[in-house]
């Protein structure tokens, strides 16, 4: 516990340090304790606890440009619930604790849009079915680089991206194209198409999707499929169901499959080769801290390797 506490106070003191030599500067973030535990067949049960700081800093440059930087800590009881790269060239297998500068890059914010050029996390599809590099990962070799979009032209929702995974040296540098726009014919509806090419040093595919969300009183519905060029394996679907109890309280079931090559790269939110289905909880605590609660419960597409997640999670944002 004491190495956790020392992380995230030298992650304040680094953040920090930008605010006393340039004005003016935001700075926001959240802290987190996570407690997770994992099972697959044929594998060992993993669990532990899990302490996350993630600063960010933005320092406004006047007529919508600024700067922006992410400082993110971790320590972890098991390295194999990290949410750091604990690859041999990475951070290897034995690291426990990680302190980094993260992501970091320039932004553009007009009235309509927002462009975030540099190391930042990454979704594609509106269920993040596509492509995720998730912001709650921390530290290198974790992130992509370079521009996304996002915003309304008109009567389109637009979300683009164009980057180059920030993979460890000697790993394939693959880059990830998309664009996304959607509309609302009718009031809560929202509809969208995804059109996206995952190029690789080895082989480069294309990728369509399509999704909707449909809003009823305290309750929603999402769905998205996607198909890649891909010969075989190519498919992925997922179904959202949220409902709000109060201002304080919600729920969602998500039911999922991603064949083996479905996704850009492998690398959905969900994981590739395997179906199932997710349950979760959220409550608000006071103003700014709250609980969620994740399991779940799936199984591999080829073989039916059953594998299940729990996690329960304390956040505090600041």
């Amino acid at each position: 516990m004491r190495k956790t506490v020392a992380v995230m106070v030298a992650g304040l003191i680094m953040a920090a340090a930008p605010a006393a030599s340039a004005e003016p500067v935001k700075l926001s973030g959240d802290a987190a304790v996570k407690y997770q535990r994992k099972t697959a067949d044929g594998d060992p049960t993993a669990s532990g606890a899990i302490y996350t700081l993630k600063l960010m800093s933005e320092a406004e440059l006047g007529d919508g440009w600024s700067l922006y930087a992410r400082l993110g800590a971790q320590s972890v009881t098991a390295p194999t619930l990290a949410d750091f790269n604990i690859a041999p060239e990475v951070y290897g297998e034995s690291k426990k604790s990680v302190v980094a500068i993260d992501q970091f890059g320039l932004n553009y914010k007009t009235d309509k849009l927002t462009y975030k050029l540099g190391r930042q996390d990454a979704g594609v599809g509106t269920t993040t079915l596509l492509y995720h590099r998730a912001d709650s990962k921390i530290g290198k070799k974790v992130f992509v680089d370079g521009l996304s979009v996002a915003g309304t032209v008109g009567i389109v929702d637009i979300a683009a991206l164009a980057a180059r995974e920030d993979n460890p040296a000697g790993s394939y540098k693959n880059n990830v194209y998309a664009v996304r726009a959607g509309i609302n014919p009718v009031e809560n509806f929202n509809w969208g198409v995804t059109l996206g090419r995952f190029r690789g040093e080895t082989e480069s595919t294309n990728h369509w999707a399509v999704d909707g969300t449909y809003k009823f009183g305290k309750s929603s519905l999402t769905a998205e499929y996607t198909k890649a060029s891909s010969s075989t394996a190519n498919k992925a679907y997922a179904v959202v169901l949220s409902y709000d109890f109060d201002d304080k309280t919600s729920a969602s079931v998500t039911g999922f499959r991603v064949e083996e090559f479905g996704s850009m790269g492998g690398q959905s939110e969900y994981d590739a080769n395997n179906r199932g289905i997710h349950y979760a909880i959220t409550r608000k605590l006071r103003e700014n801290a709250g609980l969620e609660l994740v399991f779940k419960d799936q199984k591999t597409i080829s073989g039916g390797q059953k594998n299940t997640s729990f996690e329960a999670t304390v956040s505090y944002s600041f």
